[in-house]
């Protein structure tokens, strides 16, 4: 046996057992490579941030990333064999390039946009590095040379990856800011309350809050901590208690004649859609979202 083939055997070996070890962590929840194909990667950012999949109809499609295990065993037994274990190397290297880029950035975003960790690092373990190593190291290591075929097909991977995943992460932002408040103003909130109260009753217990109240209307009053409105109209308005811990609503272009007479220390009702609540570790204070606010009283 070579020592390219050697080499190779060993990536594929150290991909397939890092495909089953931890990538990153939320909160105590732990996501390896395996939790992409198997759901749990939304299905934990839906608990633990409220995160859904941006096109759920297209789960399906995640299965192909079953093939980084399978096709780097069917790259050692190619090895074995003496057979070219170019595609299967490469196949491999490929889609643990564009996993392991989809986790980093999602976690990134997290860190953006929810602040849930003081950096990237925080959420991000060794082992995904370890993968990325290992996926990079099967693509060069497998079957013939071809070096510009694989250096281009390596660079296509990684900018298809960051690409799509900027693309689906604006069109989940936009698919928020797209719904409609139509129903929100029509219909009668599920509960009501002073905004201390909310802000107290959720950090009591947050995990029994957000099950409780998560996708629910909630009307709440209370005097305004701040107003923002972005270039585009689009406002927020927010509540705080003594904690730092806060309620936002966020409301959309048509209730800008509403909101842009307001300012901090008014008394205001508001109702929207809860979204859920996390808890910052770079501020120490928890956040609850609302979605499709309306302004009821002024």
């Amino acid at each position: 046996m070579t020592t390219h083939n050697k080499v190779n055997i060993l990536a594929a070996l150290a991909l397939t057992a890092s495909f089953f070890l931890p990538w990153v962590v939320w909160n105590n929840a732990t996501i390896t490579g395996l939790s992409m194909p198997t759901g749990d990667f939304f299905a934990t950012a839906k608990e633990q941030f409220g995160v859904e999949n941006p096109f759920p109809q297209f789960s399906y499609a995640f299965n192909i990333f079953w093939l980084i295990p399978v096709a780097a065993i069917a790259a050692i037994l190619f090895c074995i064999t003496k057979k070219d274990a170019f595609w299967p190397s490469v196949i491999a290297g490929l889609l643990s390039v564009s996993l392991a880029l989809v986790y980093f950035l999602f976690s990134k975003n997290l860190v953006d946009q929810l602040g849930t960790s003081a950096t990237v690092w925080g959420h991000i373990k060794p082992w995904i590095f370890v993968h990325l190593s290992a996926a990079i190291v099967l693509i060069f290591s497998g079957g013939k040379q071809r070096w510009l075929l694989k250096t281009i097909l390596l660079i296509a991977t990684a900018v298809a990856a960051i690409v799509g995943f900027n693309m689906a992460s604006g069109h989940a932002q936009q698919k928020i800011l797209d719904e409609t408040f139509g129903s929100t103003d029509k219909e009668k909130a599920a509960y009501t309350f002073s905004s201390a109260a909310l802000i107290k009753e959720f950090l009591a217990n947050d995990t029994a809050s957000n099950k409780k109240y998560k996708e629910k209307i909630v009307e709440v009053s209370g005097n305004i901590a701040a107003v923002e409105i972005a270039a585009d109209s689009v406002g927020t308005i927010r509540f705080e208690d003594s904690t730092g811990s806060f309620a936002s609503f966020t409301l959309e272009k048509n209730q800008f004649p509403n909101i842009q007479s307001l300012k901090a220390g008014d008394a205001v009702v508001i109702k929207g859609v809860c979204s859920g609540s996390i808890f910052s570790e770079i501020l120490n204070n928890t956040q609850i979202s609302f979605k499709r606010s309306v302004i009821s009283k002024k």
